[in-house]
């Protein structure tokens, strides 16, 4: 049973943004790209109002940290793997992307089961998934030199998110074996 701590509106508006990978999946496969927009857009509200809900109602949950970021990067996940199938996009780039999510969900999985502590998304990461977002929307409106120049911006925000959030885990492991040592 779930805590009532958990079922706030904020949680169920982040478990809504990983059930739009569905229709999205869908709409990237028929090439219906301006649906795909229409739920990109509904995505990024409500990623922004998940976060802001649960600040101004005081409900952050340990749930809702995971969702969060689970959300986004299996929203992203979804989008770029679509793409590649039913779209062109380029493999190398949804590798990239969908392999730097990995790093951090394994991760944090780590961190969890070491620490029991939940690793919270932090700005370089918050950033890179916004430079992926409009990336994707380059790709999708068929703005070919914009997308060009985008991978660039892409491939910085992910290295800067990788090295950040690598750092992170190195100071949760570093404190685990500083307490061992105590």
């Amino acid at each position: 049973m779930m805590k009532a701590e958990n079922k706030t509106l904020s949680n169920l508006l982040s478990f809504i943004r990983i059930l739009f990978v569905i229709p999205a999946f869908y709409f990237i496969k028929e090439q219906h790209n301006v649906y795909v927009l229409y739920l990109a857009a509904l995505a990024m509200l409500t990623d922004f109002l998940d976060g802001y809900l649960a600040r101004k109602w005081h409900q952050i949950s340990e749930l809702g940290k995971i969702l969060d970021p689970l959300a986004d990067k299996v929203t992203v996940a979804g989008a770029v793997i679509a793409l590649y199938l039913y779209q062109g996009f380029p493999l190398w780039l949804a590798t990239l992307i969908v392999a730097r999510d990995l790093f951090i969900i394994i991760g944090a999985l780590f961190i969890y089961e070491k620490r029991h502590r939940i690793t919270a998304s932090n700005m370089p990461g918050k950033i890179s998934v916004n430079v992926i977002a409009l990336s994707i929307l380059f790709f999708l409106m068929g703005w070919h030199t914009l997308f060009e120049y985008a991978i660039y911006a892409v491939i910085g925000a992910l290295l800067v998110s990788l090295i950040s959030y690598t750092m992170v885990f190195i100071r949760y492991i570093s404190r685990e074996k500083d307490e061992r040592k105590r």
